[in-house]
């Protein structure tokens, strides 16, 4: 997403040149007053109802399968609640008092209009994977307030104050007011999100404040680039499948309809655009020397960082440059595909032996110590682009469409996806 003009000259390895060119823009009145009104009338007259009825099901009710087995609130963002989803060992009539790996999840919904409801059913369906594969897990849904009415960074240090909360040492004389009722296991935390919430997952964990506290990243589908204008995403390096028919088929990107309102919702005129905490995949540049090329800025990030994409996603490309620059691989430019042309292979699917479609390295950085020098710091990076899957591909939502071949599809992707982050994060990672 972005909130340039078109025209604008864009530099394919990160934000340079004039600064004018990557600042936010001050619209017209009218274009603000058609954005406000596209958000006042999601947010307020579709989503609020909806999101009513869900906490009446959910949250007082218990009716939903995936409701949260616990719901609580800290001090710092008492507006702010967070839901948690626990495995059976810790819910019966003598819960285990086990600390288990814990998967901090943010939702997304282009900074405007989300709600942690909209993933309970996938926080639940991880937890009752991951136990089934003997590896049990807490996964807890994080908020954050919205925009228009929150504009960057303030959903970045709610997310903070949360898990500041969420994470403090069970030193802490009251556990009520932090995390420390909760089978937290403070040395094996990951934090996960999808598309606005990816953003933030990686903005939230280069805060000096949070990096020390998370072992992993997992953004997915994330939106990580405001330089390069919406209409290069979506004409440029988004794939188009016409074979696949249905919705999936179709020769528009969906999000096009509201990249422009949820832009200006989120960044204020004036705003710089490659701000690494705006636009993530601008914290790591990659620079020649006489030794080869040398990539910058891992340390700004958790040393772990599984990056997943979606083949016919707008926001496709700017995920796949961000892995291959901290993967060390070559950078793609803002205007190569990604992907492939044809229809994949076996439907549900994953492509977990070609490099277009899925890689994994290692890699051993010096870092500097105040004390001690420097000292050597094994990062562990992975690729995963799921083929022929549209962004959301993986939310309850995603039947709305009315595509039933896109559903079937997408939830049969999404079950071996949360097989592959589970596996990867307990593979030495947490």
């Amino acid at each position: 997403m972005a909130a340039i003009p078109p025209a604008a000259v864009v530099d394919t390895a990160g934000p340079t040149g004039s600064e004018e060119i990557h600042v936010a823009p001050s619209l017209p009145l009218t274009q603000k007053l058609k954005y406000g009104a596209l958000a006042y009338g999601i947010t307020k007259l579709i989503k609020a109802p909806l999101n009513l009825i869900t906490a009446i099901k959910t949250d007082y009710l218990g009716s939903s399968p995936t409701n949260p087995d616990i719901i609580k609130a800290f001090p710092s963002r008492p507006q702010l609640p967070v839901r948690v989803f626990l495995p059976k060992s810790h819910t019966g009539e003598v819960p285990s008092d086990q600390k288990l790996p814990t998967l901090l999840t943010i939702h997304g919904g282009g900074f405007v209009i989300g709600s942690p409801y909209d993933n309970d059913g996938w926080n639940r369906r991880f937890i009752q994977l991951a136990e089934a594969a003997g590896a049990s897990f807490c996964v807890i849904a994080l908020d954050y307030r919205k925009a228009p009415s929150y504009p960057f960074p303030t959903a970045i240090h709610d997310l903070e104050a949360v898990i500041l909360d969420l994470l403090k040492p069970e030193s802490d004389p009251d556990s009520s007011n932090h995390g420390g009722d909760l089978p937290i296991d403070l040395d094996r935390v990951a934090i996960a999100g999808w598309s606005a919430g990816g953003n933030l997952a990686l903005a939230v964990s280069q805060l000096s404040t949070i990096r020390p506290l998370i072992k992993a990243v997992v953004p997915m589908y994330p939106v990580l680039d405001f330089v390069t204008p919406s209409e290069v995403k979506s004409t440029k390096s988004r794939r188009y499948k016409p074979a696949l028919g249905g919705f999936r088929g179709k020769d528009t990107d969906f999000l096009m309809g509201f990249s422009g309102m949820f832009d200006w919702a989120y960044v204020s005129p004036g705003q710089k655009m490659g701000d690494p905490l705006l636009s993530p995949v601008y914290a790591i540049t990659v620079e020649d020397t006489a030794e080869g090329k040398v990539t910058k800025g891992r340390e700004k990030f958790p040393a772990n960082v599984f990056v997943i994409a979606c083949e016919l996603d707008m926001l496709g490309g700017e995920a796949w440059r961000l892995a291959c620059k901290l993967g060390g691989k070559k950078v793609p430019g803002v205007e190569d595909m990604l992907g492939r042309e044809e229809v994949g292979g076996e439907k549900g699917k994953l492509e977990l032996e070609d490099e277009r479609f899925h890689w994994r390295v290692e890699v051993t950085d010096s870092e500097e110590e105040e004390e001690d020098g420097k000292m050597q710091v094994k990062r562990r990076y992975r690729w995963l682009l799921v083929p022929d899957a549209i962004h959301g591909y993986d939310q309850d939502g995603v039947g709305r469409f009315g595509d039933e071949e896109l559903v079937s599809d997408g939830m049969e992707k999404r079950e071996e996806v949360m097989k592959i982050i589970r596996g990867w994060l307990m593979d030495g990672v947490l």
